[in-house]
């Protein structure tokens, strides 16, 4: 998010032109500037932040005065992180112990609990209604209020990992890659003050954050979408001329019916960026048919940044494929001795790039040096081509699995079965496959016939064995993430 320099050298030019629209509260430039001044004032002068302050937890939905917060703490060179607020209170303590934090803003609809309070005796809760649309009537020096707070952290900025499969890890960085990656994708993707922005994630997920402060920075404007309701989202879409946004396949496999059924023509959308999961090639046709070459796709991990990036013609080229490396990334494929391999060979992706963590809090990070440069291990088993496309086959959910197992390819080729609304396959540590699948209402017994003789036909050089169930719903984290932890609970 921004700080208040920044908002006022953009307020200067921008001035009353919108910056942020909700449902409940929208304000322009030069309000945004006076907002934060106010509110960063409020909570410095009645201690909300102080001396004592070490990091800061957010623990709330999407609002307005949770952009201002985050504006606040920015001029207050505070690291703060938001927290998926619809986690059990295991994982919240968790994140919030794991960051060293010893501040946590929260909304009146995600109060602490009486467990967490017992729990975290220490932390101070604040509701984040403390945050007026009110303006102080104040000449107070804010900068000044700011320098004798004097913040100084070596860890400039946290995160979280998903916590789909166990609990959420807290990543660090103790310097900014912003600068450069704005710059980069600025003049890529010609991101100027008339792109208006629709936020369809929660900005707890860093991602998010990133997007957004990419039109921002450019003078843009920000708009709220309700990601729950494919309605509210087309809706903002046509009525507020919406010129880009970041989206998840989940929220995009939902919008997409609705904007079939509408006859939606796109009229302003110009850049559309896809990442979180696993992008499913059927997927890609249908978003691409309905808003044209605007559609991108991105590859990278809470602990890498942004590392490889696809259009709608390296789509059309290679529909599995993830991209190729953008600037100052680098990937290569390890085998589980640690050593290089070829291409067109499935092991661990390891990224080397600008934009890397430099750790997670109280754990090691997988990292490997390879001509002389660090290198994060992550989560992901995939290969590369010839032509350095990145094709991601698995997520990691066992330390032992058959790595030549491309789990996503066989998802993609089960999605093209009619009647398939969506699937998830967890393959165990005897690379037995469960394979979840949802099906739509008026699907025959025929139907499920159809998906075992495909998956028969996809796995019949292998012999592998798997499970086929049938079931009601696959529940997503609110970033995008599969929450593979229910199918493996399940089992």
């Amino acid at each position: 998010m921004l700080g208040l320099k920044q908002i006022k050298k953009i307020a200067v030019k921008q001035q009353n032109k919108p910056v942020l629209i909700t449902d409940d509260f929208s304000f322009g430039w030069t309000d945004y500037k006076v907002l934060v001044e106010s509110n960063l004032v409020n909570l410095l002068k009645n201690e909300y932040l102080n001396t004592d302050t070490t990091r800061v937890i957010i623990m709330s939905e999407n609002s307005w005065k949770l952009f201002i917060l985050y504006s606040c703490l920015v001029t207050s060179k505070v690291a703060y992180s938001g927290i998926d607020y619809t986690m059990n209170d295991e994982k919240k303590i968790a994140c919030i112990k794991q960051s060293g934090a010893n501040t946590v803003f929260c909304s009146e609809d995600n109060k602490p609990s009486d467990v967490m309070l017992a729990s975290l005796p220490n932390i101070k809760f604040i509701n984040l209604d403390i945050i007026k649309e009110d303006t102080i009537d104040d000449d107070t020096d804010v900068f000044g209020l700011v320098k004798q707070l004097n913040h100084s952290d070596d860890v400039l900025s946290f995160s979280f990992t998903s916590g789909t499969t166990g609990l959420p890890k807290c990543i660090y960085r103790k310097s900014s890659f912003d600068k450069r990656r704005l710059g980069i994708f600025t003049n890529k993707y010609e991101i100027t003050s008339d792109d208006i922005y629709l936020v369809t994630m929660p900005f707890y997920h860093v991602s998010v954050n990133g997007w957004a402060k990419l039109t921002l920075v450019n003078g843009g404007t920000v708009v709220f979408g309700d990601f729950s309701n494919a309605n509210d989202l087309y809706y903002k879409i046509t009525n507020y001329n919406v010129t880009s946004m970041l989206i998840t396949p989940p929220v995009l496999q939902r919008l997409v019916p609705v904007l079939q059924k509408n006859n939606y023509q796109n009229t302003s959308v110009h850049f559309i960026m896809v990442g979180g999961k696993n992008f499913p090639t059927i997927l890609k046709e249908q978003a691409i048919e309905l808003f044209g070459p605007v559609i991108n796709e991105y590859y990278g991990s809470s602990e890498t940044g942004i590392n490889t990036l696809a259009d709608s013609q390296d789509m059309s080229k290679y529909p599995a494929a993830s991209g190729q490396f953008m600037e100052g990334s680098k990937l290569i494929i390890l085998d589980d001795k640690g050593n290089v391999l070829p291409s067109n060979s499935i092991g661990r992706i390891a990224i080397q790039s600008f934009q890397c963590a430099d750790g997670y809090m109280g754990k090691k990070m997988a990292e490997i040096t390879f001509d002389g440069e660090r290198y994060v291990i992550t989560s992901d088993y995939g290969y590369l081509n010839a032509e350095g496309y990145i094709f991601v086959t698995q997520r990691v959910l066992f330390d032992d699995n058959d790595i030549e197992n491309n789990l996503f390819s066989l998802e993609n080729r089960i999605r093209m079965i009619r009647n398939v609304e969506d699937l998830v396959i967890i393959q165990d540590e005897n690379n037995y496959y469960t394979i979840n699948v949802k099906i739509s209402k008026e699907s025959t017994s025929m139907m499920v016939k159809i998906i075992v003789d495909a998956i028969n036909g996809v796995l019949a050089s292998s012999q592998d064995s798997f499970n086929l169930n049938i079931v009601n719903n696959i529940n997503y984290s609110l970033s995008g993430k599969v929450k593979y932890n229910e199918f493996l609970n399940s089992k």
